[in-house]
């Protein structure tokens, strides 16, 4: 079953100094295991929040407004596509997902409407 992995944080947070600077090369190196595993599916990086546009469709019109909403308190940084046995095995393979202290992983089982 495929599963996705949204890198959560919260972007009000400040930053700690101890926050790793960079996780991009520890992202590569689990990129690579998953690979050679043969259950990496696909997986990014998102720009940063600032720039993301929300499209509403209201009575038939496109309704675009920037976001991210000022309520919002968790924001998704990237992502990860995994191939895995069940949940047991998803939340194995979140838990090896790097992120910073005050980041998390949500995990979400894909449904597949038109399966290969």
């Amino acid at each position: 079953m495929l599963y996705m992995f949204l890198i959560c944080d919260d972007p009000t947070v400040p930053r700690e100094p101890s926050d790793p600077p960079n996780l991009q090369p520890k992202h590569a190196e689990l990129e690579q295991e998953l690979r050679e595993k043969g259950t990496y599916v696909s997986g990014a990086a998102l720009y940063p929040y600032a720039g993301p546009t929300t499209v509403r469709v209201k009575n038939g019109k496109a309704i675009e407004t920037d976001g991210p909403f000022a309520e919002t308190k968790e924001a998704i940084g990237g992502y990860y596509i995994i191939e895995c046995e069940d949940e047991k095995d998803a939340i194995a393979n979140a838990a090896e997902i790097p992120v910073s202290p005050n980041s998390w992983i949500q995990v979400r089982p894909i449904i597949l409407w038109h399966p290969k």
